[in-house]
């Protein structure tokens, strides 16, 4: 059969098509506006700026971790598994914790769709603006890393911070160097936070696997200890019991 140019020539399976649906379907998620789910521990209903305010009464450091499967990792190392969100946004792997105790507000995302870090962004802005301090940790994979030492090879685990000046020598975190960068949702806010001359201090955790174990962990738990937000000594992966045997 002769084809002339620019003829369509329809493919004879619905595959092709599948493809386009699941795109306009993730279209119209991110036109989905981006909005606050407050949970207020079966208490009455309560409007989200009254919320607000409750976590603006004190002065507050906000710590903001992503990455790929954190969310399990700082609920078994930092919450100790007590302490419950309290947002999330309604679209987007975003969770807010407020610890008045330790006058601190904990952002955790597992975000992966680079078109909604500026909304999430946006809907962090005012804690961004009303934060003593802002600290940023990412983690990601080492293989990410541009210019890799020998020693850097071998480990499980390196850090490297930007703006992190007083952490570098204390704990042997090396400096972010180009043409490394740090994206999503702490690149995003350390931005907003340098348009309007507030210090941010970011550190990326580079990691073998997204899987963290009581290895991996380790240097992460340092840094936390270092920058003095709570949590446990030691990390411990919980295995569950499964099989990948199937009839």
């Amino acid at each position: 059969m002769s084809l002339n140019f620019g003829e369509i020539v329809e493919p004879s399976t619905r595959a092709f098509w599948d493809d386009y649906d699941e795109e306009d379907e993730n279209d119209n998620l991110l036109l989905d506006p981006l909005e606050w789910i407050w949970y207020n521990g079966g208490e009455e209903e309560s409007s989200e700026e009254l919320e607000i305010q409750k976590t603006l009464q004190d002065p507050f450091r906000f710590v903001i971790i992503e990455g790929q499967k954190v969310s399990s990792f700082v609920q078994t190392a930092i919450l100790n598994g007590k302490c419950n969100p309290m947002c999330q946004l309604s679209s987007g792997t975003v969770n807010l914790f407020h610890l008045p105790a330790e006058k601190l507000l904990l952002c955790v995302s597992e975000e992966l769709e680079p078109n909604l870090f500026g909304k999430i962004t946006n809907k962090l802005s005012r804690w961004l603006d009303a934060a003593e301090g802002l600290t940023t940790i990412s983690l990601l994979p080492a293989v990410m890393y541009k210019g890799l030492s020998e020693p850097e090879q071998d480990k499980v685990c390196f850090i490297k911070a930007l703006n992190g000046n007083a952490l570098l020598s204390i704990s042997g975190i090396g400096q972010l160097e180009a043409p490394n960068v740090i994206t999503g949702v702490s690149a995003g806010a350390a931005s907003y936070r340098k348009f309007r001359s507030k210090e941010t201090a970011i550190y990326g955790c580079y990691l073998d696997s997204v899987i963290l174990d009581s290895v991996s962990s380790a240097p992460i738990l340092r840094l936390l200890k270092a920058l003095q937000i709570p949590c446990a000594d030691r990390y411990e992966l919980k295995y569950k019991t499964s099989s990948n045997l199937y009839m």
